[in-house]
């Protein structure tokens, strides 16, 4: 008889493991409490879904110890994830910092590919089907289920039942996008099976700020360099877009701080630096401020701005250094130049919380690590279970991280639980 292979989550880590655990021979169930597979991969990338990067490399990873990580993704890098989908048919593109996406611009080629394979390989699919606990017996496991009402159809008898397998994968994912199902239910059965979970908190997320003139900056995107500071220290630093918003920033350099910003929140607020001018060093920056200074002493301080900024953050800029944009340059002493230089590269302010979890693309924390085989993703306290993707706790940049490491433990998972007997 084939060995039973239950999948828990139909997301990106739960559909790889289903492949690789059918191509191994197995029998394999998908359990998706939702109506439909794979929501959070053509939610991602902006319905663009960036599946992978050029520069994978565990330095771009955060959460689990390092060792986990750097073996994690020895076996499989980038050229693992594209011939893993080239062999599926997808057809990609890169862009700007490595990010890979489908070449016909669309999220939905992902996972149409994807439950292409799936329906070849014979993989049962069951929707709107919650676990709500697994049980070990027998040497295998006991998976008790209970249908999920889906709002649009009314609220149906809930109805339980069981669904008896050999291995169980849990692949249910973290708590970022709840309204796209996602939910703790995952760190609970984790919990029940002997799991540690470290705290979660929201990453990649966008960032709530004090300071009233970057709200007023709302829409307006720039080139800039971000960095985070805990206790006067530099937590995290980041360069790409920003986009200012009426509660703070987003944008990816925000997003790849925001972590940093966010965890152990007992430390106090995190504070935050823009630098608008990453590239000069502050030698540059200070002998090109002067030498345009010079050049308009008698002009407004708005005008100074003018071709260097938009006007909207021209303005933001004179609130911030606490001056009147109608005062001319010769009026603002010796140390104006110096003071609007520092500005530029160093302009603070005060992180004040994370937009909620329905705003955050990740989970940070999640099963601690310690007790996962970093090579099959089988869990060290219970024979037969496997743990991936956002479940663990491992998070990484945006730019495709996260879902390469979703392809890259569920996939090996799957090829580990269909070859263990």
């Amino acid at each position: 008889m084939k060995l039973r292979i239950a999948v828990v989550g139909g997301g990106a880590s739960g559909l790889a493991a289903a492949i690789a655990a059918a191509r191994g021979g197995a029998q394999v169930t998908v359990l998706e409490r939702g109506r439909q597979l794979g929501r959070k991969i053509l939610a991602s990338g902006g319905g663009r879904c960036n599946f992978t990067n050029s520069c994978i490399l565990p330095e771009r990873y955060h959460g689990g110890s390092p060792d986990f990580i750097r073996e994690a993704l020895s076996r499989f890098g980038f050229q693992e994830a594209m011939a893993f989908f080239s062999d599926l048919g997808l057809l990609a593109m890169e862009e700007r910092d490595g990010r890979v996406f489908p070449r016909c611009g669309k999220a939905q080629a992902i996972l149409d590919v994807l439950m292409a394979e799936l329906e070849r390989l014979g993989v049962e699919i069951r929707l709107g089907i919650a676990a709500e606990q697994v049980l070990q017996e027998g040497g295998g496991f006991i998976i008790k289920t209970a249908s999920v009402p889906w709002k649009d159809k009314g609220a149906p008898v809930e109805v339980s039942g069981e669904v008896p397998c050999g291995r169980v994968i849990l692949a249910c994912g973290g708590v970022s996008y709840p309204q796209l199902g996602a939910g703790e239910g995952a760190y609970t059965l984790a919990r029940s099976l002997g799991h540690t979970v470290t705290a979660l908190s929201p990453a990649q997320v966008p960032l709530c700020v004090k300071e009233n003139a970057l709200k007023r900056l709302h829409g307006l995107r720039v080139k800039a360099a971000v960095k985070t500071f805990r206790s006067q220290r530099e937590a995290a630093q980041s360069e790409g877009e920003v986009l200012f918003t009426d509660y703070g920033i987003s944008g990816p350099a925000a997003l790849d701080v925001s972590r940093a910003a966010l965890r152990d929140p007992g430390q106090g607020p995190a504070q935050g630096s823009l630098n608008l001018f990453p590239g000069s060093s502050p030698q540059e920056l200070r002998a090109m401020i002067e030498a345009r200074w010079t050049g308009r002493s008698q002009r407004p301080l708005k005008d100074f701005f003018l071709g260097m900024f938009p006007a909207q953050l021209s303005g933001a800029i004179a609130d911030a250094l606490g001056w009147d944009p109608r005062r001319p340059l010769d009026s603002l002493g010796r140390e104006g130049p110096q003071r609007v230089a520092a500005l530029l590269q160093d302009w603070r302010f005060e992180i004040t919380a994370g937009r909620p979890w329905s705003e955050a693309m990740v989970t940070a924390g999640g099963v601690n690590t310690d007790e996962v085989d970093p090579h099959t993703f089988e869990s060290r306290k219970v024979r037969g279970l496997y743990l991936t993707g956002e479940l663990l706790d491992v998070d990484g940049d945006s730019g495709g991280f996260n879902l390469h490491f979703a392809w890259a433990s569920g996939l090996s998972a799957g090829r580990a639980a269909s070859q263990s007997r």
